[in-house]
């Protein structure tokens, strides 16, 4: 019984190994069998940006989007200037489908009260604005500049822009 005992050990053996060989050739095939899609990205960089704001404001990017609609300009004489308040937007006139830069200006306790500010907004070499905005006596609210940067597409990146809020 011993050669017996033997030969059925090195069969069970082979046995284990084809069974592992099966199950390997069988996950391969499923992989190969699976669909595979391909999606590409297209990213924007830039190399740089710089917002500059005077002591008792606060300024955040809120970037670039597209604009779903046309927008009358607002905001954009001192002698109308937009004035804080909840949901104040101030804007250069906007066409439909054109990107638009988006920049909101917080008033704090400490800025300056019936205070006139011009915010500029530099992409590349081209300038857009400036949108005038005014303090109140009170100090509350925000509003948000949006400049329409006349493209319906965005510079080539890598792309450099500045916004300047100043008197």
């Amino acid at each position: 019984m011993g050669k017996v005992h033997r030969l059925s050990r090195i069969v069970s053996r082979g046995g284990s190994w084809i069974f592992v060989a099966k199950l390997l050739v069988s996950l391969v095939a499923i992989v190969f069998a699976a669909s595979i899609s391909v999606t590409s990205s297209t990213y924007q960089a830039e190399i740089g940006s710089v917002v500059k704001f005077p002591a008792g404001l606060l300024v955040t990017d809120k970037g670039f989007s597209a604009a779903p609609t046309a927008v009358s300009a607002s905001g954009t004489s001192c002698s109308s200037p937009a004035t804080f308040n909840v949901n104040t937007v101030a804007n250069t006139n906007i066409v439909a489908g054109d990107f638009v830069y988006d920049v909101q200006v917080n008033a704090t306790s400490s800025a300056p009260p019936a205070t006139k500010f011009n915010v500029t907004f530099v992409l590349g070499s081209t300038t857009f604005g400036p949108l005038c905005i005014q303090t109140l006596a009170v100090l509350s609210g925000s509003i948000d500049c949006k400049f329409d940067i006349a493209s319906t597409t965005l510079p080539a990146s890598p792309y450099t822009f500045r916004v300047t809020v100043g008197p």
